[in-house]
């Protein structure tokens, strides 16, 4: 067990204090994130779970991003709020902060993004204003891949995505372009039903950047919409939990108790989607959850989804399994075959 302190953090009359860096190959900008200091998700986690005292993390993804998955104790920081100022402001009282909390040791500024596209450049706008820090490698994704599969991942853009006006005051401009954004989506997925049926056809379309913020409200493709935006986890991801016997999640099984009976993942506790809607299985769930990640699964994606926009709406947070127990076995199926 390396000691975080003398190995982590090594005096640099440069960069000040900097981290060990990773051989992790990133895409896009490639000399910039070589040109800021490094530390590997495995690292990170090390000093995670040392408790050192002396960190100060920033999250500087979007908030919709955010909205999708994060680590506990990271503060969001938009990369948009770093370029105008006002982030970088916020980041040197962070810092004021854990020195006043804690005179004795020197704080030490981690930011993570999804890739490490928008942390690198965060740090590059700090350096100039006298503030090091270090960049984690590869970021959520990494986070996500290596340590924690219960961190969903997601394919938006590593760019800042523009924020709509939030219903209560529409406009007519940001309304005009959501019906647009209605239209390409049903003119990609060919028909309303098919989307109603099937809602993650309009997974593409929400990460391609259509706003559809607007198409939540109407009474035909309102609801696919929100199903559509549900955070998923593969299966591949589930049964690396699994396997590895992670304790950092709870996995629920919405289905009825007979479907359950039959067969269900392995450490799968039911609440069917009928007692979340009655609002006590919401209660139940609320008592499992204790800090821990919420994973949900149905029959497909679809009871999931709704058991999900319910939960969200008392609060709880969770992400599903990407096609249900059906993907799960076929899954089953294909590691039986590969095996024999």
């Amino acid at each position: 067990m390396m000691d975080s302190k003398t190995n982590l953090f090594k005096s640099n009359p440069r960069d000040g204090f900097v981290g060990e860096v990773s051989g992790e190959s990133l895409a896009g900008n490639q000399p910039l994130q070589s040109q800021v200091p490094q530390i590997s998700v495995q690292e990170l986690k090390e000093l995670l779970d040392a408790q050192t005292k002396s960190l100060v993390l920033v999250d500087v993804r979007n908030p919709n991003e955010h909205e999708i998955a994060q680590l506990p104790g990271w503060v969001l920081v938009p990369f948009p709020q770093i370029q105008n100022g006002e982030g970088i402001a916020k980041i040197k009282q962070l810092l004021e902060d854990k020195r006043n909390a804690s005179p004795d040791n020197t704080p030490h500024l981690i930011v993570i993004c999804k890739m490490g596209v928008r942390s690198a450049k965060t740090l590059a706008l700090l350096k100039e204003e006298g503030i090091s820090g270090i960049n984690v490698t590869g970021g959520l994704d990494a986070w996500s891949k290596e340590i924690d599969p219960a961190i969903p991942q997601y394919s938006l853009e590593d760019m800042s995505r523009p924020q709509l006006i939030p219903v209560k005051s529409r406009s007519k401009m940001p309304l005009l372009l959501s019906s647009c954004g209605v239209v390409i989506a049903v003119g990609v997925v060919a028909s309303v039903f098919a989307v109603r049926q099937d809602p993650d056809l309009l997974r593409p379309v929400i990460e391609a950047g259509v706003p559809l913020e607007y198409a939540s409200d109407l009474p035909i493709l309102g609801y696919a919409v929100q199903e559509a935006k549900v955070p998923q986890i593969d299966v591949k991801q589930v049964k690396q939990l699994i396997d590895r016997k992670s304790k950092n999640y709870v996995l629920v099984d919405v289905r009825d108790k007979n479907e359950y009976d039959v067969s269900h993942l392995p450490g799968a506790v039911l609440v069917p989607l009928t007692d979340i809607e009655k609002g006590k299985g919401t209660a139940k769930i609320k008592s499992l959850l204790k800090g821990r990640q919420l994973i949900t699964y149905g029959t497909s994606s679809k009871h999931s989804a709704r058991a999900l926009i319910l939960l969200k709406k008392a609060g709880i947070k969770g992400t599903q399994v990407k096609g249900g127990i059906k993907a799960w076995k076929q899954e089953s199926k294909r590691s039986m075959a590969r095996t024999h």
